[in-house]
């Protein structure tokens, strides 16, 4: 294929025979670049140009089969409802009781995969969905990908400490092969003035910064109905945070159905970012499973708070239904 010198000069159909050659020997018999620039006699660079080209023109087209189903049609419906970036509804199997939550970390993992670049500032919540999803990336989709990861939000005084976000983002920065820094200071303080005091203190000053402009941001929604915090705040907090009708929180942040923000005496004592920052950030991924959280997420979708959504068919189906309420 000598003519490949004078490829810049040649006719749409001769570039398209070259591209597809080109393609052909990388793809089915699956010789590398430098081997293939052996071959034309060109260089590496230009044979990567050109493989590039021909995806671009639809010579080639790559389809990847993700290892689970997804409902078009209610990521359809939910997309063009929300304008969200990116959605992944993962359809419902036999096992779904034992596995459900577990495939949607996956899908999770996977997607944040396909976004995560070097030098990235992540930030992340907490919780049980999130920690599956940082166990499976460590488990099995390690990476050396230099990353910083943040959380999002102070700490938590919880049983299960690998499942806060200073953990969480310890063990994701790990899993990337990145870095990670620490909010030392609990998430709700006893009052706004020590909470004024402690922002200003340099590492938490620092920490929040980060993830006021991260990159990407990592979270899940709590739910009122599911009462996912009822180890964390009393019963009667949460009973009065329901009466005043919230649905949902991000982040300590709590809201509505409509996506308002919940005015309450805690958001005067938490240490962490503010649902505006989510707002501003470019790559808010939100994963839920169940119909427990369909209020919840459905409130974060109206807010605003998120961008991408990974959720099961169920909660999707819950949210849609969901939607036709009068609210």
């Amino acid at each position: 294929m000598d003519s490949i010198r004078h490829y810049e000069s040649m006719s749409v159909q001769e570039k398209w025979n070259v591209l597809a050659a080109v393609a052909n020997l990388y793809y089915n018999s699956e010789m590398t670049q430098s081997e293939i620039a052996q071959r034309l006699y060109t260089s590496r660079s230009k044979v990567s140009r050109m493989l590039k080209e021909a995806r671009e023109l639809g010579i080639v087209r790559i389809t990847i089969q993700e290892p689970w189903e997804r409902n078009l049609a209610f990521e359809k419906a939910l997309q063009e409802t929300f304008s969200l970036n990116n959605i992944r509804v993962i359809a419902a199997r036999d096992d779904e009781e034992n596995t459900g939550l577990q495939r949607v970390a996956e899908a999770a993992a996977y997607y944040l995969d396909s976004v995560m670049k070097p030098g990235m500032v992540v930030g992340i919540s907490w919780g049980n969905t999130l920690y599956r999803i940082v166990k499976y990336i460590s488990t099995n989709n390690r990476k050396n990908i230099p990353i910083t990861v943040v959380p999002i939000m102070g700490a938590a005084t919880v049983k299960s400490p690998e499942k806060d976000a200073m953990d969480l983002a310890k063990d994701l920065a790990s899993a990337y092969g990145g870095k990670y820094s620490y909010i030392y200071a609990p998430l709700f303080v006893k009052s706004r003035e020590l909470k004024e005091s402690l922002i200003q203190e340099e590492n938490i000053r620092n920490v929040l910064e980060m993830s006021r402009k991260a990159d990407a941001i990592l979270t899940s929604v709590g739910s009122i109905a599911d009462k996912s915090w009822s180890s964390y705040l009393s019963g009667k907090t949460l009973g009065s945070l329901e009466d005043k009708g919230a649905v949902g929180h991000i982040g300590g942040h709590f809201f509505d159905i409509r996506g308002k923000e919940v005015n309450t005496p805690l958001a005067e004592r938490i240490i962490g970012i503010g649902l505006g920052d989510l707002k501003n950030c470019r790559e808010v991924v939100c994963v839920a499973f169940g119909t427990a959280k369909a209020e919840a997420v459905l409130g974060a979708l109206r807010g605003g708070f998120l961008n991408t959504l990974i959720i099961d068919e169920a909660c999707a189906a819950r949210i849609l239904s969901a939607m036709e309420a009068p609210v």
